[in-house]
């Protein structure tokens, strides 16, 4: 039964209550999901008997706990309410909801060049070297797009394949936009990728890690849009 009451239970976003759920649903040994809601609809000590948006609430924080795949059906079990929590849960409830958030982020928004490889380092907690990974891609496709050999590379190559002038560079766009965006891949591969590159670096803020690749996403549709200008 939920240690917390059944206002609190409506207030709360629906991962935060998720993850409490989830938590509940290991400490008493939880495998059947209709027996879970029916122990709430019948409570009327804690409020949640004759409560319907509370157990609806419930109901969701459920459903965002199968869509997440953080429990699952029992494929071995005839009932169809037997669930599991998942190696995936079991992660979640150490790891907690930061983390479930920014794999949410990764989870549908990565351009598909970087998504498969960085999402499954992600999923491993290897952050930096999924940051790595996702700008290394992201040279490796400037590189490409420019027409530089290998000794071209790093600060150096953004700066060479969107300068003014530049084989990147889109002629069309004011000047301030031409150099801004140089000023955007170098940054970005100044900061994101290089100290990987040269030393250890800890993300200790997973959130901050999951930013770190959307921006080499953001990069990659960048060069998108390079492409098809050029076709």
């Amino acid at each position: 039964m939920l240690s917390i009451s059944p206002e609190q239970v409506l207030e709360l976003p629906v991962d935060e209550l998720g993850l409490i759920i989830l938590a509940d649903l290991v400490a008493v040994g939880e495998w059947n999901e209709y027996n879970y809601g029916n122990r709430h609809r019948q409570d009327v000590r804690g409020g949640y008997s004759g409560n319907p948006d509370a157990l609806r609430a419930i109901g969701e924080a459920m459903g965002w706990l199968r869509a997440q795949g953080l429990i699952a059906r029992k494929i071995d079990d005839a009932n169809p309410d037997s669930i599991f929590v998942t190696r995936w849960g079991q992660r979640a409830l150490k790891v907690g909801l930061p983390e479930i958030r920014a794999v949410d982020r990764l989870r549908d928004n990565l351009h598909p060049l970087i998504g498969r490889q960085v999402r499954r380092q992600f999923l491993l907690g290897e952050y930096e070297q999924a940051i790595f990974v996702a700008m290394k891609a992201v040279e490796v496709r400037v590189r490409k797009m420019a027409g530089y050999g290998d000794e071209v590379f790093g600060v150096d190559l953004m700066t060479r394949a969107f300068k003014a002038g530049g084989p990147l560079a889109d002629t069309a766009a004011p000047s301030g936009e031409v150099e801004g965006t140089m000023m955007l891949f170098r940054g970005a591969y100044a900061v994101l990728r290089n100290p990987s590159g040269h030393r250890e670096v800890s993300y200790d803020d997973v959130t901050e890690a999951s930013e770190a690749v959307m921006t080499a996403s953001l990069l990659m549709r960048m060069l998108d849009k390079v492409e098809n200008r050029e076709k």
